[in-house]
């Protein structure tokens, strides 16, 4: 295995990586580099993103299994390694190979904290990502939908405790790119996507336990992501004047009674 890196990934590398796998081999990139992926398409647009800059990590993990760690390693000359009987791991293969001279490890989980398994490969995005060189200018990447990328990181932080640089920028970063999707969703005439992510969000903060805590971190609270949208006519007047108020009062109510 690769002895652990403090140095984070370069851009060239983690695209180099991660235009191997498409979601046709049901694989797609979660965690932290997923949000990266998302925070540095809209941190033109969005200047309070780039104070939660730079958007790297050390790491790249997929969701995927055996056979998507394959097609990896093969393509990267490297070696693919499975968790035995006994290994108690989210790992469903890990991938080892040596890529612009430096070796890598890329995990391939089977599970990620703070989302269902299930919702993750529903909605898992295509996300077009500008490069240059070799006569291409953009690559289509796989990746965790920005939702699930909100949700991982309110877990990494409350579940998991994770209270470093790195996670508590990416925690912060999330509610922002969030927002930034839902927008270009309706930028591009998406209005049953945009719906569609609003109302997930409102049974996430509902329904989920680690997200009561999201008022009490240092991040906009994502309700804040409803009255953003509250006057957008963009959005129909019924969905605006009946379906954002009944969850914005419903949030609020539940807060109280927790209070």
């Amino acid at each position: 295995m690769a002895a652990e890196r403090k140095e984070p990934l370069a851009r060239t590398t983690v695209i180099k990586l991660a235009s191997v796998l498409g979601l046709e081999d049901n694989a797609f990139i979660v965690g932290g580099q997923a949000l990266n992926l998302w925070a540095e398409r809209y941190a033109p647009g969005r200047p309070e993103l780039i104070a939660f800059g730079p958007f790297t990590s050390k790491d790249l993990d997929y969701f995927g299994h055996r056979q998507a760690a394959k097609k990896l390693a093969d393509a990267l000359n490297g070696e693919v390694h499975y968790p035995g009987p006994d290994d108690h791991t989210p790992n469903s293969a890990v991938v080892t190979a040596t890529i612009d001279g430096i070796d890598l490890e890329i995990d391939f989980l089977s599970d990620v904290i703070g989302v269902k398994a299930n919702a993750l490969e529903r909605d898992a995005v295509e996300l077009i990502v500008p490069v240059r060189g070799n006569g291409v200018d953009e690559l289509v990447l796989p990746v965790m939908h920005p939702l699930h990328c909100l949700q991982s990181r309110v877990a990494n932080v409350v579940t998991l405790g994770r209270h470093d640089d790195v996670a508590m920028r990416q925690l912060a970063a999330a509610p922002i790119v969030l927002q930034a999707y839902i927008d270009e969703m309706l930028a591009e005439g998406d209005v049953k996507e945009a719906k569609l992510v609003l109302q997930r969000l409102f049974e996430f903060l509902r329904s989920n336990i680690a997200a009561r805590k999201c008022p009490e971190l240092p991040m906009r609270n994502p309700t804040d992501i409803f009255a953003a949208f509250q006057r957008d006519r963009r959005l129909d007047l019924r969905f605006r004047w009946f379906n954002l108020r009944s969850m914005r009062r419903t949030l609020r109510s539940r807060r109280r009674r927790r209070e």
